[in-house]
């Protein structure tokens, strides 16, 4: 600081005059000077120029206060976290101190509630002597909204925490973190910076001295950060055991020893292994006389009332996604509440356009916007998941804030959208000719145009949600949604053999069919149903459902209601091993496709009857039908029925030891079925393929049968 007095102009400089006190000149000041002092008896006008320090100025030491470096990094609570590869993943990253050539970054993201400040104080805690320079600690949740100002102040105090007197400390964030790389450059600092939302709050807090490290906590990716050099580490939910371990930490020994593990269990899944979750339940569970496992588990198994349910002393799992939302830009609040109506958790961005009312590449902006705030989740290219908990906050928010009207538009959109998708796909792989009793969506599909495999990997891809989208429609009453969905998923769940999804789906086909009183529709969702449990050797529940469903078949009228009926009876006879009474209900459909003029039908009743034939050792009669059944289907352009053609042929020329006779149908039918994604019909070629090939039988097949077989064991239960 440099003072200057203003004087008259011509009058010479004089020094000082003495200040008088009592009469009596003194020159002395009462207490301690901290900086410049002016001594003058008078004073015209006074001209004061401040030069803050620059980096390279020497800051003078405090003499008020002896310092020591600053140890603000606070202890943790437990030691159990469940979080050893995190860890040692930033042990990783900081590496030795005596072999850093830098300061580092490290911005550790996750979703609210998992756990992001827990690991990285836990982490700081542990190797707080390594820092020889100090210890920083910020959370940057307290200044929420105030920018640069909040970057400002916490510099400030850092920098008097560093031991520098405040007098000095530069009003500017500029001169502050200028200063503030200056007091770091001599020994290595730690700066633990919680619950930053924006890249620029961190850049100014960036020490100098090698072996120095930056430790950021946010529900965002801070993809600026990283794309300037930092590193990131992704904290995800824990996975059911180390989410077992954090849930059982909080309970005593003698509580914990008597918890049933499969309730437990199932409290771990109902929190998503979400650590803030599983530590709300574990504080359940310490109560033991209050809070059994199996009462804990029963009062969280409410989807709707479940959030507002894990919170216990001021601590919810609610209140830290409320708070993320909030920050979002109001039309992204509105376009992730509208996502929770989304009958699954996953999703593409056609899907989520069709939620949200907005165009594919607006939809694809704000997804990546919630994909940075931690919100949503990639599963692959152009597809998002939200967590569970996530999930089940965005569908309360949508019903708390949107109109009930505009919630069953949205709604309507998204199940016609799926429903047009199904019967597109259904289209594709089985053709326009097979019979379909539901009326056809009134939307068409807006997607691309499906091939026959690519109809299946969409089925596939969807059938989550699509199994979501019938129970979504059966609690909104819309049983035609559900009649439809099932019958153009029928293809999808036997071929594939997804016996779950197939029951419950057509146990809700059931219940609609008999609400809305559509007698053909009973008939079909029964038929179907009971083909499931026929599959499973379930005979007693198959019989019972043919039963009703032919006494429905009949009081409805239309023949081919009876024909798929009689049809499922002669599979029930066939699979009991009751050959002439399979035949007979084979004869009897396929007279009724006859009649009606259906060749589809005609043809696989043709093709029924010969398997049977073969089964019962008669494969020369087999081979006529067939013959016949091959030309109605080659005429039709139906690839998959000459598959189940070339099948039976395949098995019929065995039967006759005619091996080089049935290899080509069996060869062209596995070589069809995998073309069109039909796994279950490409292993029952494969099979008797290799039997046929004998020790001839290449490498490749026997490998190919083995991977089949391998992704059916890895094929996810979905819905029971």
């Amino acid at each position: 600081m440099s003072i200057e007095p203003i004087r008259p102009a011509g009058e010479a400089r004089r020094g000082p005059r003495p200040h008088r006190a009592h009469g009596r000149s003194t020159n002395h000041l009462p207490g301690p000077v901290l900086g410049a002092a002016i001594q003058a008896s008078r004073v015209d006008a006074l001209v004061v120029t401040m030069t803050p320090p620059t980096a390279s100025a020497p800051v003078p030491p405090d003499p008020a206060q002896h310092w020591l470096p600053p140890r603000q990094v606070p202890a943790p609570f437990r030691e159990v976290l469940a979080r050893e590869r995190e860890l040692l993943a930033i042990d990783e990253f900081a590496g030795p101190p005596a072999r850093a050539h830098r300061p580092k970054v490290l911005v550790v993201s996750g979703m609210s509630g998992v756990g992001k400040t827990t690991v990285t104080t836990h982490w700081a805690w542990s190797n707080r002597s390594r820092f020889t320079g100090g210890q920083l600690f910020s959370d940057l949740s307290h200044y929420r909204g105030r920018g640069a100002v909040a970057t400002v102040e916490v510099l400030g105090g850092f920098l008097h925490a560093l031991g520098v007197p405040a007098q000095v400390i530069p009003p500017d964030l500029a001169g502050r973190a200028a200063l503030f790389r200056s007091r770091t450059a001599d020994a290595p600092v730690l700066v633990v910076l919680d619950d930053a939302d924006q890249a620029a709050q961190v850049r100014p807090f960036v020490p100098s001295a090698p072996g120095s490290v930056v430790l950021v906590t946010s529900s965002h990716r801070l993809s600026g950060l990283l794309v300037e050099g930092a590193s990131s580490l992704a904290l995800r939910p824990l996975d059911a055991e180390a989410g077992y371990r954090l849930l059982v930490d909080q309970v005593p020994d003698e509580v914990r020893r008597s918890l049933p593990r499969p309730d437990v269990d199932a409290v771990v899944d109902l929190c998503g292994g979400l650590p803030l979750a599983l530590r709300i339940a574990g504080a359940r569970l310490a109560e033991a006389t209050n809070w059994p496992a199996r009462t804990l588990r029963k009062y969280l198994s409410d989807d709707k009332h479940r959030l507002s349910r894990l919170a216990v002393g001021g601590h919810a799992v609610r209140h830290v996604f409320d708070t993320t939302v909030d920050n979002l830009h109001p039309r992204l609040r509105t376009f992730y509440r509208r996502l929770g109506l989304h009958p699954g958790p996953e999703f593409s961005v056609a899907a989520a356009a069709t939620v949200s009312g907005l165009s594919e590449s607006d939809s694809a902006e704000a997804l990546d916007h919630l994909f940075e705030a931690n919100l949503v989740e990639g599963v692959r290219p152009h597809r998002f998941r939200f967590h569970d908990l996530v999930r089940l906050h965005a569908r309360a928010v949508a019903d708390q804030d949107e109109p009930a009207a505009e919630q069953e538009s949205i709604l309507d959109r998204i199940t016609s959208w799926y429903l047009a998708g199904a019967r597109a796909a259904d289209v594709a792989v089985v053709g326009a000719d097979r019979w379909r009793s539901c009326a056809a969506p009134s939307a068409t599909w807006p997607g691309p145009a499906f091939t026959p495999a690519t109809a299946v990997r969409w089925w596939e891809t969807e059938r989550r949600n699509l199994l979501e989208t019938i129970r979504t429609a059966e609690d909104r009453g819309d049983d035609q949604a559900v009649l439809a969905l099932c019958e153009a998923l029928w293809p999808f769940y036997h071929g594939h053999k997804l016996h779950s999804d197939w029951i419950e789906a057509h146990r809700v086909g059931v219940r609609s069919a008999l609400r809305s009183g559509d007698l053909v529709a009973e008939t079909r969702m029964r038929n179907q149903l009971a083909r499931a449990y026929l599959e499973l050797r379930q005979f007693d529940q198959a019989d019972a459902e043919l039963e009703a469903a032919l006494a429905a078949a009949e009081r409805s009228g239309e023949p081919r209601a009876a024909a798929v009926v009689r049809e499922s009876r002669g599979v029930a006879f066939r699979d009991r091993g009751e050959w002439p009474h399979a035949a007979v209900e084979f004869e009897e459909s396929l007279r009724i496709n006859e009649g009606v003029a259906d060749e589809r039908g005609t043809a696989l009743q043709l093709y029924h009857l010969a398997d049977v034939l073969v089964r019962a050792g008669e494969p020369e009669r087999a081979i006529e039908l067939l013959t016949r059944a091959a030309g109605i289907a080659e005429r039709l352009g139906d690839d998959m029925t000459t598959a189940r053609v070339d099948i039976v042929l395949g098995a019929a020329y065995q039967e006759l030891d005619l091996p080089s006779a049935a290899r080509p149908f069996l060869e062209r039918a596995a070589a069809t079925a995998r073309e069109r994604g039909q796994r279950a019909k490409e292993v029952e070629a494969l099979r008797r393929l290799l039997v046929v090939l004998g020790e001839t039988a290449p490498a490749a097949l026997t490998e190919r049968l083995t991977q089949l077989a391998d992704a059916a064991e890895r094929e996810p239960p979905v819905g029971c």
